[in-house]
């Protein structure tokens, strides 16, 4: 089988509690049509804190997934997340995409928390922005190894504090540790699949968030992404992403404390976090421990918020909420009030089309939710023959 530009892949997002499975058609430029969509549960000692612990019990969950869903390629896209991934905003001279690819590989172990033998290094160019010299060199050692010459160096350097304008670019620096890549690859090969990308999930999640949202005309954004083991924030600034951070508190936190404090039992959950209760629970108790739960989390996003806005000198002015942790009823409210800032539930199926023949239409609208990074990952298409 030969992939061409056009070949539709299928999107593996493997979760801390499920993995989700989704397949798109392009049916024109930027709209899609699904195709496949499925999900499988974990058991909670598959993966913990983002790492698969236990891979030949995920790659047979994986292998009758793929089964349940009949799916004929065996090309997939996938991503990668949580503490071993990287990823850094930084300002540097004009130069081209193959000097500055030189320059990150040689030149950024200052930059990254781990060993950069054991990392996989990758860039992306947000764009150009013209900034005065003495704020883009007020960190020379920074700007310095990154120029594509000396003499380039030299000749910036001498203009400083002569207030001149100048052009940079800004480019995004992502760093993940190689064995988080090779453990995904393996899962992925032991169930027989063949992976072609492996992406991050906060920019397969921004591109699925792109579907509906058009974040260029938004300011500064943020989108938290509210898994089961991590929260995750991602900072997009005129519809680039410009920052990121992940919380090690997710959704199995709340379980955890529901199942403690109120002695719901676990098959309950769910139903619970949809706003759904049952005659013998009492719903007060419940939103109140809900609340509680979650001001742990909202405390560290409100950190960070912080910090962003002492950095960039801009506020955040839109918060859009995705993931499993999402589904709960009046959480986006809940969240505007602690933070003093629109909220909103995304749900990344919105702009999608879906066949009633195919699907059953309620149950792809209640668990749109949990699948963002699958959507955003189905989007992405093999880029040669």
């Amino acid at each position: 089988m030969f992939l061409s530009k056009k070949s539709p892949l299928v999107a593996i997002d493997i979760g801390s509690s499920s993995i989700k499975l989704v397949q798109l058609t392009e049916i024109k430029k930027g709209k899609y049509e699904l195709t496949h969509f499925g999900i499988m549960p974990l058991a909670e000692e598959c993966i913990v804190k983002g790492v698969i612990k236990n891979p030949k019990l995920v790659a047979e969950a994986l292998k009758n997934l793929i089964k349940a869903e009949k799916i004929q390629s065996h090309y997939v896209v996938s991503a990668v997340a949580g503490e071993s991934v990287f990823t850094k905003k930084i300002k540097v001279p004009i130069m081209s995409e193959e000097e500055l690819s030189k320059q990150i590989t040689h030149n950024t172990q200052h930059y990254i928390p781990f060993d950069i033998d054991d990392a996989v290094l990758d860039f992306e160019i947000l764009g150009r922005i013209i900034a005065d010299e003495e704020e883009g060199f007020k960190n020379s050692e920074q700007i310095k190894f990154l120029c594509d010459s000396q003499d380039n160096y030299e000749q910036a350097e001498s203009s400083e504090g002569s207030n001149k304008m100048r052009d940079f670019m800004e480019v995004l620096l992502v760093a993940v540790k190689k064995n988080i890549i090779n453990e995904k690859r393996n899962v992925l090969q032991e169930a027989g699949l063949k992976p072609v990308i492996i992406d991050l999930d906060v920019f397969a999640l921004m591109n699925a968030a792109r579907l509906t949202k058009d974040f260029s005309s938004m300011g500064n954004v943020a989108l938290i992404d509210l898994g089961d083991s991590f929260t995750h924030i991602s900072i997009i600034q005129d519809g680039a992403m410009s920052c990121t951070r992940d919380i090690p508190i997710g959704g199995r936190y709340l379980t955890n404390v529901l199942m403690s404090k109120v002695k719901v039992p676990f098959e309950q959950i769910l139903a619970i976090k949809r706003g759904k209760f049952s005659s013998d629970i009492k719903e007060e108790e419940v939103i109140e421990t809900i609340v509680e739960a979650h001001k742990k989390v909202l405390e560290e996003i409100k950190k960070y918020f912080e910090y962003f806005i002492t950095l960039s000198n801009h506020q955040i002015e839109r918060v859009f909420l995705c993931g499993g942790g999402s589904m709960i009823r009046g959480l986006d409210d809940f969240f505007s009030e602690y933070l003093k800032v629109p909220v909103e539930t995304l749900d990344p199926m919105q702009g999608i089309k879906v066949n009633p023949k195919d699907f059953n239409q309620s149950l792809v609208d209640e668990m749109s939710s949990l699948c963002g990074v699958a959507i955003g990952l189905a989007t992405r298409r093999f880029d040669y023959i």
